[in-house]
């Protein structure tokens, strides 16, 4: 069962499964980005966390040809859009479930474990991965890509400038990094929201009031006149064995 918190990140994104894609083009790149990243198997068992659309899952089933998968994700509505762009492929030999990924479990002995932008919305990523390893066989691998601490510095700098309260979660660090980028894939600030909203990313931590029309105004025209309306997305990429 999902929890609150989950099963309402899960509303927003499943409400946009449909056209998720047409506005996924940065979690696109990251997962092409991750995709070079994969280890050697030829019938590895892999769990994916936060399939979503299946922009990592099709890297996954045509890597492995010969592998077994378990693709999950919390909203029901995206893994029915992947279960429809991987049929397209025809793949074989998955199965698929509504998944929180902050609680995962019910497998064991894994030889590959992904999640792809999807741990910085757990309320405990560091605990999440401590129990993910412990679902790896003995020479399994967890690989993931999330959103660094250095995340939207910009927006966050701006927010607290104009003593706005801010609804992006605090992102922490997370061991086995093995690479990082940042991007800028927006022009403006209003650019940049747009995009947060069009993926269903605008699910702000809990207890936040959300700005009002004037305050949000106020914010995009700060950070289009300091940082020409550039935010700085930090992508993390990640290797943990047992």
């Amino acid at each position: 069962m999902l929890s609150r918190r989950s099963a309402e990140i899960a509303a927003r994104f499943g409400a946009r499964a449909e056209s998720y894609e047409q506005h996924a083009g940065l979690q696109r790149a990251v997962a092409d980005h991750l995709a070079r990243l994969l280890p050697d198997f030829e019938r590895p068992s892999v769990l994916e966390l936060g399939c979503g659309t299946g922009l990592f899952s099709r890297h996954l089933v045509k890597r492995y040809p010969e592998g077994r998968f378990i693709l999950t994700d919390a909203a029901p509505a995206m893994i029915a859009e992947c279960r429809r762009n991987l049929a397209k492929l025809g793949a074989s030999r998955i199965s698929y479930e509504v998944m929180d990924a902050g609680e995962a479990g019910g497998h064991a002995e894994l030889d590959l474990i992904a999640a792809s932008m999807t741990l910085h919305w757990l309320p405990d990523p560091n605990a999440a991965l401590e129990r993910l390893r412990r679902l790896l066989a003995p020479q399994g691998v967890l690989l993931y890509a999330t959103l660094g601490p250095e995340s939207f510095a910009e927006w966050r700098e701006v927010l607290a400038s104009e003593s706005l309260p801010s609804g992006l979660p605090d992102i922490k660090k997370l061991p086995g990094v093995v690479e990082e980028e940042r991007l800028v894939p927006d022009q403006d600030a209003l650019s940049f929201l747009r995009r947060m909203k069009a993926v269903g990313g605008l699910t702000p931590r809990e207890g936040y009031v959300p700005l009002s029309p004037g305050q949000l105004r106020r914010a995009i025209h700060a950070a289009d006149d300091r940082f020409g309306g550039r935010i700085t997305w930090h992508v993390v990429y990640g290797r943990l064995t047992p």
